[in-house]
């Protein structure tokens, strides 16, 4: 304690009453009449600034429990030269009260837990724990809705969709396009095609002259399929290579003549090392293939 403090103890000069002031105006008024700043206060009564402002500032919401509080205010009291029983007294009286006022606001409790009025008057209270319950509940009903609706779309058949629906070409071949479920594997006359990480397909398809039936087949992991069947008419002109047989003349270079009898055949075929022909090839077609050194045929 400082020798003014000490002297100003001894002779309470300048002591305004307790039942004037609050606490806070009580000790923020002493000190500034001693010119004594907070840090000084925080040296000589090892009391941290921080509490000393609240203090003053008689913010209660934010000070320690009543026992540190308590015994700060006590002695910050000492310290200023007053009479530590009154000034005691008086913030016991103002913490009560303070207490009293947040219990009646109704909206959170001192204890940190939230209170709930209804009309009837009744309260009842929803803790920490119980929130973390509730969130823990709804977190679960979210995931189980979330796989729920998974497995309803696997169960379900898939969804399959064609970009064109050409019906008549003059070709000895169509493309046959379209868009299904992400993951679900495409089959055209049940011979697998590849498809693209989006679930869109495009697949080159042989024709014989004549109309064709083109079954396309979508299947999900579960094995749930959908199917859409159409018929591409094709005229093939004079000449096509599907119609016509093997030369029987002397040619420069080789040919191979491809023939497609009970199921359709992906087929991949490369002429003097590069693709001529990708795709799918329908029961009943043929086609003649010519390179100048070599033919590869891969199904």
């Amino acid at each position: 304690m400082s020798p003014e403090a000490k002297s100003d103890k001894k002779s309470f000069l300048h002591v305004p009453s307790v039942h004037d002031l609050t606490v806070a105006e009580l000790l923020k008024s002493r000190r500034e009449e001693l010119e004594q700043t907070l840090k000084e206060v925080e040296t000589n009564t090892q009391i941290r600034k921080r509490y000393l402002e609240l203090i003053e500032a008689g913010d209660y919401e934010h000070l320690p429990d009543d026992v540190y509080t308590l015994g700060y205010v006590k002695s910050y009291a000492d310290h200023l030269g007053y009479d530590t029983a009154p000034i005691v007294s008086l913030y016991k009286k103002e913490r009560l009260v303070y207490k009293q006022s947040r219990q009646a606001g109704g909206a959170l409790g001192g204890d940190g837990q939230m209170s709930l009025r209804p009309l009837g008057g009744q309260s009842f209270s929803l803790s920490s724990k119980s929130l973390v319950i509730v969130f823990s509940v709804f977190l679960f009903l979210i995931i189980l809705s979330y796989l729920g609706w998974q497995v309803a779309v696997l169960a379900a058949p898939p969804k399959i969709t064609l970009n064109n629906n050409q019906e008549r070409v003059v070709a000895n071949f169509v493309i046959i396009s379209g868009q299904t479920d992400n993951g679900a594997d495409v089959y055209i006359d049940d011979s697998p095609i590849l498809t693209n990480s989006d679930g869109s397909f495009s697949e080159r398809v042989a024709l014989v002259d004549g109309p064709n039936q083109i079954k396309i087949t979508a299947k999900n992991r579960l094995g749930k399929t959908a199917s859409i069947s159409k018929t591409v008419t094709a005229t093939l002109v004079k000449g096509s290579s599907i119609t016509s047989q093997v030369s029987v003349v002397p040619i420069d270079g080789v040919e191979m003549l491809v023939k497609i009898s009970n199921q359709a055949t992906w087929v991949i075929v490369k002429a003097d090392g590069q693709d001529i022909f990708r795709g799918t090839m329908l029961p009943g077609t043929q086609q003649i293939f010519k390179a100048k050194t070599s033919i590869k045929l891969t199904t």
